[in-house]
Protein backbone atom coordinates (compact mmCIF):
# COMPACT_ATOMS: atom_id res chain seq x y z
CA UNK A 1 0.00 0.00 0.00
CA UNK A 2 1.60 3.56 -0.80
CA UNK A 3 2.27 5.37 2.05
CA UNK A 4 -0.11 8.25 1.99
CA UNK A 5 2.64 10.59 3.54
CA UNK A 6 3.84 11.45 -0.03
CA UNK A 7 4.27 15.45 0.09
CA UNK A 8 4.52 17.46 -3.53
CA UNK A 9 7.81 19.42 -4.00
CA UNK A 10 8.50 22.85 -4.92
CA UNK A 11 6.53 24.95 -1.79
CA UNK A 12 8.68 26.70 -0.59
CA UNK A 13 6.65 29.21 1.42
CA UNK A 14 6.96 27.42 4.64
CA UNK A 15 9.11 25.37 6.30
CA UNK A 16 9.50 21.81 5.28
CA UNK A 17 8.94 20.29 8.79
CA UNK A 18 5.55 22.73 9.10
CA UNK A 19 4.39 21.64 5.08
CA UNK A 20 4.56 17.98 5.66
CA UNK A 21 2.66 18.03 8.82
CA UNK A 22 0.24 19.84 7.12
CA UNK A 23 -0.25 18.00 3.91
CA UNK A 24 -0.55 14.80 5.52
CA UNK A 25 -2.82 16.23 8.32
CA UNK A 26 -5.43 17.47 5.41
CA UNK A 27 -4.58 14.34 3.69
CA UNK A 28 -5.47 12.20 6.42
CA UNK A 29 -8.73 14.58 7.38
CA UNK A 30 -10.19 14.39 3.87
CA UNK A 31 -10.07 10.63 3.51
CA UNK A 32 -11.43 9.92 6.76
CA UNK A 33 -14.14 12.20 5.87
CA UNK A 34 -14.81 10.58 2.42
CA UNK A 35 -14.36 6.78 4.54
CA UNK A 36 -17.76 8.26 6.67
CA UNK A 37 -19.48 9.39 3.26
CA UNK A 38 -19.11 6.30 1.24
CA UNK A 39 -20.00 3.96 4.68
CA UNK A 40 -16.58 2.88 5.37
CA UNK A 41 -17.08 2.92 9.14
CA UNK A 42 -20.33 1.27 10.65
CA UNK A 43 -22.49 3.47 13.83
CA UNK A 44 -21.06 1.84 16.90
CA UNK A 45 -17.63 1.40 15.58
CA UNK A 46 -14.43 2.87 17.56
CA UNK A 47 -11.76 4.59 15.71
CA UNK A 48 -8.87 3.10 16.54
CA UNK A 49 -5.68 5.10 16.23
CA UNK A 50 -3.82 1.85 16.05
CA UNK A 51 -5.74 0.61 13.17
CA UNK A 52 -5.95 3.64 11.22
CA UNK A 53 -2.42 4.34 11.73
CA UNK A 54 -1.39 0.91 10.15
CA UNK A 55 -4.24 1.32 7.02
CA UNK A 56 -2.97 4.44 6.42
CA UNK A 57 0.67 4.34 6.94
CA UNK A 58 1.39 6.96 9.22
CA UNK A 59 1.70 7.47 12.54
CA UNK A 60 -1.13 8.44 15.12
CA UNK A 61 -0.59 11.81 15.38
CA UNK A 62 -2.66 12.91 12.42
CA UNK A 63 -4.97 10.46 12.90
CA UNK A 64 -5.72 11.57 16.00
CA UNK A 65 -6.11 15.39 14.97
CA UNK A 66 -8.21 13.96 12.01
CA UNK A 67 -10.43 12.59 14.56
CA UNK A 68 -10.82 15.99 16.87
CA UNK A 69 -12.22 17.84 13.98
CA UNK A 70 -14.60 15.28 12.70
CA UNK A 71 -15.43 15.40 16.48
CA UNK A 72 -16.08 19.04 15.77
CA UNK A 73 -18.35 18.99 13.02
CA UNK A 74 -20.56 16.28 14.37
CA UNK A 75 -19.48 13.61 12.74
CA UNK A 76 -17.71 11.52 15.19
CA UNK A 77 -18.51 11.35 18.74
CA UNK A 78 -16.45 11.19 22.00
CA UNK A 79 -17.53 8.18 23.95
CA UNK A 80 -17.38 8.62 28.31
CA UNK A 81 -13.90 6.72 28.48
CA UNK A 82 -12.63 9.56 25.77
CA UNK A 83 -12.21 7.34 22.56
CA UNK A 84 -13.84 8.29 19.57
CA UNK A 85 -16.56 6.59 17.44
CA UNK A 86 -18.96 7.03 14.94
CA UNK A 87 -22.35 8.01 16.03
CA UNK A 88 -25.81 5.40 15.92
CA UNK A 89 -28.55 7.37 14.98
CA UNK A 90 -32.27 7.52 15.95
CA UNK A 91 -34.76 6.42 13.72
CA UNK A 92 -35.70 10.20 14.09
CA UNK A 93 -32.82 11.43 13.12
CA UNK A 94 -32.27 9.61 10.04
CA UNK A 95 -35.76 10.18 9.01
CA UNK A 96 -34.71 14.38 9.23
CA UNK A 97 -31.92 13.91 7.58
CA UNK A 98 -33.20 12.02 4.40
CA UNK A 99 -36.11 14.63 4.51
CA UNK A 100 -33.44 17.50 4.13
CA UNK A 101 -31.47 14.94 1.44
CA UNK A 102 -34.64 14.98 -0.54
CA UNK A 103 -34.91 18.93 -0.99
CA UNK A 104 -31.02 19.55 -1.30
CA UNK A 105 -30.22 16.61 -3.66
CA UNK A 106 -33.28 16.88 -5.74
CA UNK A 107 -32.17 20.46 -6.29
CA UNK A 108 -28.99 19.07 -7.11
CA UNK A 109 -29.84 16.97 -9.74
CA UNK A 110 -32.32 19.55 -11.13
CA UNK A 111 -29.43 21.82 -11.40
CA UNK A 112 -27.32 19.04 -12.68
CA UNK A 113 -29.34 18.40 -15.63
CA UNK A 114 -29.48 21.97 -16.85
CA UNK A 115 -25.76 21.85 -17.09
CA UNK A 116 -25.65 18.26 -18.34
CA UNK A 117 -23.44 17.70 -21.33
CA UNK A 118 -22.60 13.88 -23.26
CA UNK A 119 -19.29 13.42 -20.67
CA UNK A 120 -21.65 13.68 -17.45
CA UNK A 121 -24.16 11.23 -18.92
CA UNK A 122 -20.88 8.85 -19.82
CA UNK A 123 -18.88 9.28 -16.68
CA UNK A 124 -22.37 8.11 -15.10
CA UNK A 125 -23.16 5.30 -17.21
CA UNK A 126 -19.78 4.11 -16.58
CA UNK A 127 -20.00 4.39 -13.17
CA UNK A 128 -23.39 2.69 -12.60
CA UNK A 129 -22.10 -0.11 -14.62
CA UNK A 130 -19.63 -0.31 -12.46
CA UNK A 131 -22.24 -0.21 -9.38
CA UNK A 132 -24.36 -3.24 -11.26
CA UNK A 133 -21.41 -5.15 -11.48
CA UNK A 134 -20.54 -5.00 -7.72
CA UNK A 135 -24.29 -5.45 -7.07
CA UNK A 136 -23.98 -8.80 -9.10
CA UNK A 137 -20.85 -10.04 -7.43
CA UNK A 138 -22.44 -8.79 -3.46
CA UNK A 139 -19.54 -6.88 -2.94
CA UNK A 140 -21.16 -4.40 -0.33
CA UNK A 141 -17.76 -1.97 -0.52
CA UNK A 142 -18.23 -2.46 -4.33
CA UNK A 143 -21.47 -0.95 -3.84
CA UNK A 144 -20.99 1.56 -1.68
CA UNK A 145 -17.74 3.18 -3.45
CA UNK A 146 -19.80 3.20 -6.88
CA UNK A 147 -22.77 4.71 -5.44
CA UNK A 148 -21.17 7.31 -3.50
CA UNK A 149 -19.24 8.30 -6.72
CA UNK A 150 -22.35 8.31 -8.66
CA UNK A 151 -24.38 10.44 -6.77
CA UNK A 152 -21.22 12.92 -6.19
CA UNK A 153 -20.33 13.54 -10.02
CA UNK A 154 -23.85 14.24 -10.72
CA UNK A 155 -24.05 16.50 -7.51
CA UNK A 156 -20.95 18.11 -9.02
CA UNK A 157 -22.38 18.91 -12.30
CA UNK A 158 -24.71 21.20 -10.15
CA UNK A 159 -22.05 23.57 -10.19
CA UNK A 160 -23.72 24.84 -6.63
CA UNK A 161 -21.26 26.24 -3.95
CA UNK A 162 -24.01 26.30 -1.68
CA UNK A 163 -25.76 22.55 -2.08
CA UNK A 164 -22.57 20.41 -2.27
CA UNK A 165 -21.35 21.69 1.36
CA UNK A 166 -24.61 21.06 2.55
CA UNK A 167 -25.25 17.79 0.81
CA UNK A 168 -21.21 16.20 2.33
CA UNK A 169 -22.34 17.87 5.66
CA UNK A 170 -25.62 15.37 5.43
CA UNK A 171 -23.85 12.60 4.12
CA UNK A 172 -21.45 12.73 6.52
CA UNK A 173 -23.98 11.81 9.19
CA UNK A 174 -25.78 9.29 7.44
CA UNK A 175 -23.02 7.46 5.13
CA UNK A 176 -22.28 4.71 8.05
CA UNK A 177 -25.74 3.55 8.10
CA UNK A 178 -25.24 3.05 4.51
CA UNK A 179 -22.95 -0.18 5.25
CA UNK A 180 -26.66 -1.58 7.47
CA UNK A 181 -28.58 -0.82 4.49
CA UNK A 182 -27.18 -3.66 2.19
CA UNK A 183 -27.23 -5.98 5.15
CA UNK A 184 -31.51 -6.03 5.18
CA UNK A 185 -33.06 -8.60 2.85
CA UNK A 186 -35.51 -6.05 2.11
CA UNK A 187 -33.35 -3.59 0.32
CA UNK A 188 -33.48 -3.87 -3.42
CA UNK A 189 -30.16 -2.71 -4.82
CA UNK A 190 -30.34 -2.80 -8.53
CA UNK A 191 -29.60 0.99 -9.28
CA UNK A 192 -33.32 1.23 -11.13
CA UNK A 193 -33.26 5.10 -10.00
CA UNK A 194 -30.15 5.61 -11.09
CA UNK A 195 -31.30 4.70 -14.72
CA UNK A 196 -34.25 7.09 -13.82
CA UNK A 197 -31.76 9.94 -13.42
CA UNK A 198 -29.84 8.81 -16.35
CA UNK A 199 -33.31 9.02 -18.44
CA UNK A 200 -33.56 12.52 -16.81
CA UNK A 201 -30.25 13.91 -18.24
CA UNK A 202 -30.24 12.14 -21.75
CA UNK A 203 -33.83 13.89 -22.82
CA UNK A 204 -32.76 16.91 -20.71
CA UNK A 205 -36.14 16.77 -18.21
CA UNK A 206 -34.59 18.09 -14.80
CA UNK A 207 -37.95 17.07 -12.90
CA UNK A 208 -37.10 13.33 -14.25
CA UNK A 209 -33.93 13.43 -12.86
CA UNK A 210 -34.67 14.84 -9.20
CA UNK A 211 -37.70 12.23 -9.37
CA UNK A 212 -34.91 9.48 -9.62
CA UNK A 213 -33.12 10.98 -7.07
CA UNK A 214 -35.79 11.08 -4.53
CA UNK A 215 -37.02 7.61 -5.24
CA UNK A 216 -33.28 6.85 -4.67
CA UNK A 217 -33.32 8.24 -1.10
CA UNK A 218 -36.84 6.89 -0.32
CA UNK A 219 -36.22 3.51 -1.33
CA UNK A 220 -33.07 3.81 1.15
CA UNK A 221 -34.74 5.55 3.73
CA UNK A 222 -37.30 2.75 3.87
CA UNK A 223 -34.63 -0.63 4.48
CA UNK A 224 -32.62 1.61 6.79
CA UNK A 225 -34.54 1.62 10.32
CA UNK A 226 -35.22 -1.93 10.02
CA UNK A 227 -31.80 -3.03 9.10
CA UNK A 228 -30.61 -0.71 12.20
CA UNK A 229 -32.88 -1.94 14.39
CA UNK A 230 -32.10 -6.31 13.75
CA UNK A 231 -28.20 -5.04 13.23
CA UNK A 232 -26.23 -6.16 16.55
CA UNK A 233 -22.59 -7.22 16.22
CA UNK A 234 -20.69 -3.83 15.15
CA UNK A 235 -17.08 -4.30 14.14
CA UNK A 236 -13.94 -3.08 11.99
CA UNK A 237 -14.35 -3.77 8.51
CA UNK A 238 -11.87 -6.00 7.08
CA UNK A 239 -10.96 -4.88 3.65
CA UNK A 240 -7.61 -2.46 3.61
CA UNK A 241 -9.28 1.16 3.23
CA UNK A 242 -7.55 1.45 -0.11
CA UNK A 243 -9.84 -0.75 -1.53
CA UNK A 244 -13.01 1.89 -1.09
CA UNK A 245 -13.45 5.26 -3.04
CA UNK A 246 -11.97 8.22 -0.65
CA UNK A 247 -11.81 10.75 -3.39
CA UNK A 248 -8.75 12.78 -4.49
Amino acid sequence: MPQIAEIERGDTNSPPAKRVRGHLQNQVFERLRRGLMVGAFVPGQVMSLRKLANGFGTSPMPIREALTRLVVVNALEETTNGSVCVPRLTSGRLAELFSVRELLEGAAAEAACRNCTPALIKELTEINTELLGAIAKRSVLGCLSANQRFHFTLYGASASEVLLPLIESLWLQFGPTMYLSLLSPDMPWDASAHFEILEGLRTAKPAVARRGVLNDIRTTGRSLIPAMASHTSIGLLSSPLDDLYFGD
